[in-house]
């Protein structure tokens, strides 16, 4: 880590993933700093850590880097947590002013009262504060306040305007004015749509310090956080004059676009699409460049712009899923493709403006980098939020009530958008903290889906090309059924990826292996040698292929009429089912790496590590393809499909 002023007993804090095994039940993380301390939230199947929020002081000259260590050690001896007592008696103050709503404030006895203690250790210890804003229904103004030993504290404050039940969401505007210690921090004239939040920063300030701001910079080891499998392993090597850097935001506004898109929903290439975004992959691929660190974080925050915020006024937090088997959202959020409700039951219908629009066949994943380098509760919150999103806007048939299953031939989900929606509930899981009833929920719905998906394909016989059903044929009323390939390998990768995040349930882990081996198919049998019964691979990255020799195909009973293999689907489509080895890639724009060849590599990488069927020989004919190289190249500066597998 860096400071750019330097100094001595520098506070810091963030997030750490683990390898599953490395520090093992009953150990905890040490360092090699003498003022440190580790408070785990999560731990893998087998009880060892997953993921730890990390803090300490230490001195830092200005600029320069300092390497911290870590170590498997023994349990701690106890020691006497930083309390809000210790905020009280740095006589700390804050108050949250939205226009004429109204202005809360904190001191005093008021820090006595946090709605959740999120880490308590005796380096610092994290607290949550909310306090509605004056008489309006919706307004609440909010603190997450990090106390560190020696009497620094650092505040994240942001004004939320969205509830699940409550009636008459609309619009509030004002000035949002934040003070802390006596000066104001931030003030800014602010329009507020319903279920947005906005975090009350701005510029290159992300949160405000009582005590000086130590402005320390995290560098993760990256090529560890890719081995701890929490994120892809990805193969560009983004250097520090990239083009990349220009497309990141560098300062923050509330409610700012950011590195969204200008419509969530537009077709073709864009660099939120993926299992993670450009902006996250970008820190991976750059070893943790500070440019890069600081566009996840900026990122995190401006996802408040969508109206996606529906918290539960019964708990103050994301809504349960057992809590609304039936309730769905009003089509008034800005949310697209909305379902129905079998029972009418619905979210209050929202006015005064609409937030842009926020599709989930195009969402990107959101707050789980964020979370994962930082341990903000705020950006948990984020990812939890956006997963609840999902669940609320399907029908309650379709995602069986309680169970939030995505359905892939729905035309709420379409097969993007149920591969992105598990990708964001698989992530969701993960780093929800063990213990806490959301995160049992969430991965219950996990299971739910894995269950769904094993008892239509594998329980029942079905095609045996490994596709999944579409929304949807791109033929008209007659001839082949025909999809695209490629958002088909969205929903490999996702599922692949959901394997080694290990947030589902030990009951359905032979449900996930058989539906994985089965769907893997769906890549390796467009990668095909010369044996006849593939596709040949030069071929593999098609617009759209036929999945069925007819459009009235049977998916839900798996009846068919199916292609035997992928070697009679080229046969139909006059491609050719046999190639020499170095081949180049030619189709679907071979040497794009935003594009379709892009677009399986997830998928392929995946389907290697897990030992599939082919898959090794299939990865051994791309990579040896004449061109390969320099589609590999393009992975360095558009890293976002770039992925290798971790056995190559």
């Amino acid at each position: 880590m860096v400071s750019s002023v330097g100094g001595s007993a520098m506070p810091f804090t963030i997030g750490q993933a683990f390898r599953e095994g490395q520090v093992p039940s009953g150990s905890a993380v040490g360092s090699d700093i003498p003022e440190f301390q580790s408070v785990v939230k999560n731990r893998w199947p087998d009880g060892s850590v997953k993921f730890a929020i990390l803090s300490g002081r230490v001195d830092l000259s200005s600029n320069t880097w300092k390497t911290i260590g870590l170590s498997v050690d023994a349990a701690p001896a106890a020691q006497t947590p930083v309390s809000t007592a210790d905020i009280k008696a740095t006589g700390a103050a804050a108050s949250v002013q939205f226009g004429s709503f109204g202005t809360v404030s904190w001191s005093a006895g008021d820090w006595d009262t946090p709605v959740q203690t999120w880490v308590s250790g005796p380096q610092m210890s994290a607290f949550t504060y909310r306090k509605p804003i004056g008489s309006d229904a919706h307004l609440v103004a909010w603190l997450e306040v990090r106390a560190y030993k020696g009497g620094r504290i650092e505040v994240l404050p942001w004004i939320e305007n969205g509830y699940l039940n409550v009636a008459s969401p609309t619009s509030k505007s004002g000035t949002a004015t934040f003070t802390l210690g006596g000066t104001q921090r931030f003030s800014q004239s602010l329009t507020l749509l319903n279920h947005q939040r906005a975090v009350l920063a701005s510029g290159t300030t992300l949160t405000h310090w009582i005590g000086g701001d130590p402005q320390v910079t995290p560098r993760h080891n990256t090529a560890y956080l890719m081995s701890t499998k929490l994120v892809p392993n990805y193969r560009g090597v983004t250097s520090s004059n990239s083009s990349l850097f220009g497309r990141l935001p560098t300062s923050y506004t509330p409610l700012m676009q950011a590195s969204y898109p200008d419509a969530m929903g537009g077709t073709g290439y864009h660099p939120g699409i993926g299992l993670m975004p450009e902006w996250d992959a970008a820190y991976l691929t750059s070893g943790g460049d500070p440019r890069a660190y600081r566009g996840v974080l900026i990122n995190g925050y401006a996802a408040g712009r969508y109206g996606t915020h529906y918290r539960d006024e019964t708990t103050n937090r994301p809504l349960l899923f057992s809590s609304y088997p039936n309730l769905v959202m009003n089509e008034s959020s800005g949310v697209a493709f909305v379902g129905a409700s079998s029972t009418n039951t619905y979210t209050p219908t929202a006015s005064g403006g609409t937030p842009p629009t926020y599709d989930s066949p195009h969402h990107p994943s959101m707050g789980y980098m964020a979370y994962l380098l930082t341990g903000w509760n705020y950006f948990l919150e984020e990812t939890q939020l956006v997963a609840t999103t999902n669940f609320l806007k399907q029908n309650n048939t379709t995602r069986k009530t309680t169970q939030g299953v995505f359905e892939t031939s729905s035309g709420a989900n379409i097969t993007r958008g149920a591969a992105w929606s598990i990708r964001t509930l698989a992530q969701a899981a993960t780093i929800t903290p063990d213990g806490d009833a959301l995160r049992t929920q969430l991965s219950n719905s996990l299971d739910a889906n894995i269950s769904h998906y094993h008892a239509k394909y594998i329980a029942q016989p079905n095609n045996p090309l490994g596709v999944v059903e579409p929304y949807d044929h791109y033929d008209g009323t007659s001839g082949a059924w025909r999809a695209a390939p490629w958002m088909d390998d969205f929903f490999t990768a996702t599922f692949g990826y959901a394997k080694e995040l290990k947030s589902h349930g030990s009951a359905v882990q032979t449900k996930l292996d058989e539906f994985l081996a089965w769907k893997y198919r769906s890549v390796v049998g467009r990668l095909g040698g010369s044996a006849g019964d593939a596709i040949a691979y030069p071929y593999a990255a098609q617009y759209t292929v036929y999945y069925a020799p007819s459009n009235s195909a049977n998916w839900s009973n798996g009846t068919g009429p199916w292609y035997s293999n992928w070697g009679d689907v080229a046969r139909a489509m006059g491609l050719s089912t046999t190639a020499s080895a170095g081949a180049p890639l030619n189709s679907g724009y071979p040497t794009d790496p935003t594009a379709y060849w892009g677009n399986l590599m997830p998928a392929l990488s995946y389907a290697v590590d897990h030992n599939a069927t082919g898959a090794v020989d299939a990865w051994n004919r791309v990579t040896s393809a004449s061109n390969f190289s320099t589609l590999a190249s393009g992975f360095n500066d558009n890293p976002v499909w770039g992925t290798r597998p971790r056995s190559r």
